[in-house]
């Protein structure tokens, strides 16, 4: 019996990025700005509070820079949103599921139906609000392979869910 490990040239890859991706709902832009502003809300009632009852940090310094580092994470947030939002993107082939995001660093993940263990459809009451809800598919691996997609309408997220486990238990292996 004779080894061979034949090359494959890089043109005969299959190539991911054919695939038309969708982007989540829009609405989702405004369920990040409303999670986050409510964060951003009770820290800056938690700022105030301290500048006010504290007596130490009663100094035009610590206020300024208080001040100005909080400017700066509400602008940073903005910026992550209305950049990294339009990355968001996701679709269902065949064989697997691609999930797209990220602004600075950006990632794809492609996992194939045959390695989902589970699904979970949430929504937040943020979420329930606009009608919208995530699902999750998670793994047997470790790491960072578990995928969540946030933004998705509500109904969809549930026939993706009735749709993949449907496809994970056509490939499950007898006696399993």
């Amino acid at each position: 019996m004779q080894y061979e490990n034949q090359v494959i040239p890089h043109e005969a890859i299959p190539q991911y990025a054919r695939a038309s991706l969708s982007p989540v709902e829009h609405s989702y832009k405004r369920v990040q700005f409303i999670s986050w502003g409510i964060g951003y809300g009770i820290l800056l009632i938690a700022l105030v509070c301290v500048f006010v009852f504290v007596s130490q940090w009663q100094y035009w310094w610590a206020i300024s820079a208080a001040a100005l580092i909080f400017v700066l994470l509400v602008a940073t947030t903005v910026a992550a949103i209305q950049i990294g939002f339009k990355n968001r993107a996701w679709v269902l082939r065949d064989k697997d599921i691609i999930f797209k995001k990220g602004w600075l660093f950006q990632s794809t993940h492609i996992i194939p139906f045959i390695k989902i263990q589970h699904c979970v459809v949430r929504s937040g009451p943020i979420e329930r609000k606009f009608g919208l809800a995530s699902i999750r598919l998670m793994t047997a691996a470790s790491g960072d392979v578990d995928i969540s997609i946030h933004g998705l309408k509500a109904d969809t997220a549930e026939q993706l869910k009735e749709w993949i486990m449907e496809k994970i238990a056509t490939h499950a292996s007898p006696g399993v």
